[in-house]
Order: C-alpha cells, then sequence, then structure tokens
C-alpha cells in the first residue's frame, strides 16, 4: 500500500473514531467465596423443611455498560447508555450452568439533559429507591445470601417500558419522578383488561454529608392478587469524616404474600396461615383458602440501621434490620416477623480495587423456621 493509499485509509477511519470519542466503557467486577444456609440457597431444604448449608462461588452483581452523549448546544446534551448484567460465575443467577445474559438487562435508555432543568429519560429505568438510596445497604452479596440487606431492599429494581424525569439540584434538594406503562393489558379471571402501570417518586436533600430521601411507588391496578400494591421508603443519616451513619424504614401493602419479605418463607406462611382458614371453616378447600389469601391485603413494616467508620484502607460495617409481624387484612400474624444482623468489613486496595467480607444471620420468629446465615469473602473491581 503507498503513502497515498495510507492517506486515503486514516481519512476514511477518522469519522468514524470522531463518532466513537464520546463513548465511556466502564463497569464492576465483584465475586467471591460464600458459604450459605439460607431458604433462597440452591441447596434447597432437607426432609424435615430446614435450609442447607453450601459452599458456592458466587457472583455479586457484575456488570458491563457504554453509555455516551452529544452536545446540542444551548446547554443542551443528547444521552444514552446500555447496561448489562454479566454473572462471572458462569451462570444466569440460577445455578444451572448456563448463562442467558444479554444486553440491556440493566439501566439502558437515551434522552435529553440540560443544564438548567434536569434529565428525561425512556428506556430500561430503576426506579427512585434502586439507584439513589440503598445508604442502609452498602456491601456485596449474592441473592442466596443474607449477608447483606437484601430482603430489605427487594424492591428496588427497574422498569421496563418506562421514562423518568430527574430534577436539578436546587440547594440540596431534587426530586425524581417515573412512569412505566403496562402495554399488554391482560385480562383477569374474570374477563376484565388489568392496568398495571407503575409510578414513583422520588424525594431527596443532601447537605454536608447529611440526607434524607423518600420513595414512593404505586403498581395502579388494586385487582392485582399476590402482588405489591404500594410502598413507602424513608432513609436518612449522615456520610462524611469518616463516619456512616444510615436509617431507613419501609412499609409494604400487597395482596397474599407476593410482597413478603422472603418469597420462600412466604409460602410456608400462606400454607399455615390456609391451613388455618380450613380448620376455622369445614369444608373450605385448599383452593379456595389460597384465592382467598391471594385477594388479602398484606402490609410488612420494616426498620434498618447501618453503622460503618473509616480506619486507613478498612471500613467496618454493622446493620440490623427489624421485620415486624406481618397484618393480612388487619390482623396481625403472630411470629411472621424477622431479625436480622450483618457484620461486614471492607478493604481498600486501591481506588478501585476492594477486598470485602461479611457474615449474616437471619432469626424468624416463628420457632418452626431455621435461623439463615451466611459468610462471604471477596473482591471487587471497578473500571
Amino acid at each position: 500500500m503507498n503513502k497515498t493509499h495510507i492517506a486515503l485509509a486514516i481519512a476514511a477511519l477518522m469519522p468514524a473514531a470522531a463518532a466513537m470519542a464520546d463513548v465511556t466503557i466502564y463497569g464492576e467486577i465483584r465475586g467471591g467465596y460464600e458459604n450459605n444456609k439460607t431458604y433462597n440457597s440452591s441447596a434447597g431444604v432437607d426432609g424435615s423443611g430446614k435450609p442447607q448449608s453450601a459452599s458456592q462461588i458466587n457472583d455479586w452483581t457484575s456488570r458491563i455498560g457504554f453509555k455516551g452523549n452529544e452536545d446540542l448546544g444551548n446547554g443542551l446534551k443528547a444521552i444514552w447508555q446500555v447496561e448489562n448484567r454479566v454473572h462471572i460465575d458462569g451462570t444466569n443467577g440460577n445455578k444451572n450452568g448456563s448463562s442467558n445474559d444479554t444486553f440491556a438487562t440493566r439501566d439502558s435508555f437515551i434522552g435529553l439533559a440540560g443544564d438548567s432543568w434536569g434529565k428525561i429519560r425512556l428506556g430500561r429505568l430503576s426506579n427512585y429507591a434502586n439507584d439513589m438510596m440503598e445508604q442502609v445497604d452498602p456491601g456485596y452479596y449474592s441473592d442466596e445470601s443474607v449477608g447483606g440487606l437484601g430482603m430489605f431492599t427487594r424492591l428496588d429494581d427497574r422498569q421496563n417500558n418506562a421514562v423518568r424525569y430527574d430534577s436539578p439540584n436546587w440547594y440540596g434538594f431534587s426530586f425524581a419522578l417515573l412512569y412505566g406503562a403496562d402495554e399488554s393489558r391482560t385480562a383477569d379471571a374474570s374477563g376484565a383488561r388489568t392496568n398495571n402501570q407503575t409510578w414513583n417518586l422520588g424525594l431527596s436533600y443532601e447537605n454536608s454529608g447529611f440526607f434524607g430521601k423518600y420513595n414512593y411507588e404505586n403498581w395502579n391496578d388494586a385487582s392485582k392478587l399476590a402482588s405489591t400494591k404500594d410502598w413507602h421508603r424513608l432513609e436518612a443519616g449522615y456520610n462524611a469524616n469518616n463516619l456512616y451513619v444510615a436509617f431507613g424504614y419501609q412499609q409494604i401493602q400487597g395482596y397474599g404474600f407476593g410482597s413478603f419479605y422472603n418469597k420462600n418463607v412466604g409460602t410456608l406462611v400462606n400454607n399455615a396461615v390456609a391451613t388455618n382458614l380450613m380448620n376455622n371453616n369445614p369444608g373450605l378447600t385448599q383452593a379456595q383458602a389460597n384465592a382467598a389469601i391471594n385477594a388479602a391485603k398484606l402490609k410488612t413494616k420494616e426498620a434498618a440501621l447501618t453503622v460503618g467508620y473509616t480506619f486507613g484502607a478498612f471500613t467496618p460495617y454493622f446493620s440490623y434490620v427489624k421485620g415486624y409481624d406481618a397484618s393480612l387484612d388487619g390482623n396481625t400474624i403472630d411470629k411472621s416477623g424477622y431479625d436480622q444482623y450483618v457484620l461486614a468489613l471492607d478493604y481498600a486496595l486501591s481506588k478501585r480495587t476492594e477486598v470485602y467480607t461479611s457474615y449474616g444471620s437471619v432469626k424468624w420468629k416463628d420457632g418452626s423456621l431455621a435461623r439463615e446465615n451466611s459468610f462471604g469473602l471477596g473482591l471487587v473491581h471497578r473500571f
């Protein structure tokens, strides 16, 4: 190839290189060893229904993303992002040995941002609690572990077919509003079309290390069964001068045990409540009892506290969560709550790499349920 051809080839590549100049590749690789004896563990339960202990190599929510923007002038930018979940343990999260992770499994969107009015995005988007809260849960762990506050943060998620507006910051105050469309509008058991659209509001104040945040989400159709209807969460605390303190309180209302603290334990409690219904109502079948429970309103309440302090490269954390006894149609379900403790230690090897270890324990108030325990030790790297 002569010099003229080389020059032409370079010239041809330059527009493509310029077009890619604003693309940022980023992510986190997180994972480690865990020993889990939990109701969510893939090891399952023994013949008496008690969780079994298992040694596991688990992914701790690794991800890779691509994002960019274009300056449109007058303080206006076009923004976009495609973020993807990856499992470094070679599974898809179900421990079946196969991986089906695809693009846009995490926050992925296109939108506009302005210097004075905030930003608006559409796509697959986090609710406010998922990306702007979780101060009470700073740790790393798998879905099978109780080494973090996964039960407390169980509704922190993403919404498909969503549009979200985030305000600018006004002297520490900001807010966000998300709408998720129900595009299928499927028919319920009576043949009527449902409308399970989602509304989510988030409010925030931050100043000099102090913060206060509020999340409200509503799932529109009140006729939904065995599902969540509405949810409130408040978080407040302080994060500065090496001290980390975060308090959280939330209340969730739904139908049946679809919004219970733990879905597997929820099934056990559902069966116990159904048995009680059948004992008190001779002739009532199991199916009728379950239908009655699924139509009954369940309310759960939880409080969480996390405290941490940084000594050089070390940051130890302690968390406590109290799950109060749930109520079904206003009647308290005795011994349906839980207490959880988590001890954790984060050691910063560098600004981007950490060693993290934790031990967590959950004690259910119902004496027929076993105590759950988890230990984890692993690495986190950001790029």
